[in-house]
């Protein structure tokens, strides 16, 4: 019987040290970044609003047909990624696009993962 029991601890152990870390919802940085339209053109801004460096995903949906294929395009699984420093900003083109889906993690210290787009619930990913 202890054998067992020494055996289902070490099954255990070995679960816990293959089970993916948890997401930190602290990590999730989305809130600290908008989309800034430009006056005219394409090309708008991303402005951190907080006191960390973030890693930023951006894709648009509903983007202009003249200019379609310079847009990260959402619907073709197209994301792209920005570094913004802290209370910095990045330039990033959207300006146009029906909308504009962000998603923002805290960097270094956190990294993203599983960064998609999903119709009708936005950019999506876990910051771990």
């Amino acid at each position: 019987m202890a054998e067992h029991g020494k055996v289902a601890a070490m099954i255990l152990f070995a679960l816990l040290l293959a089970a993916p870390p948890q997401a930190d919802p602290a990590a999730d940085a989305s809130r600290c970044i908008r989309a800034v339209a430009p006056a005219s053109g394409t090309i708008g801004t991303l402005e951190n609003r907080c006191t960390e460096r973030l890693v930023v995903f951006m894709c648009v949906t509903g983007p202009p047909l003249r200019a379609r294929e310079t847009y990260f395009d959402c619907a073709k699984g197209q994301v792209g990624s920005y570094d913004v420093k802290a209370a910095g900003s990045a330039p990033a083109i959207f300006a146009g696009a029906r909308r504009v889906h962000l998603f923002a993690c805290r960097f270094p210290q956190f990294l993203p993962r599983d960064v998609r787009y999903h119709h009708g619930r936005g950019l999506k990913g876990v910051c771990r």
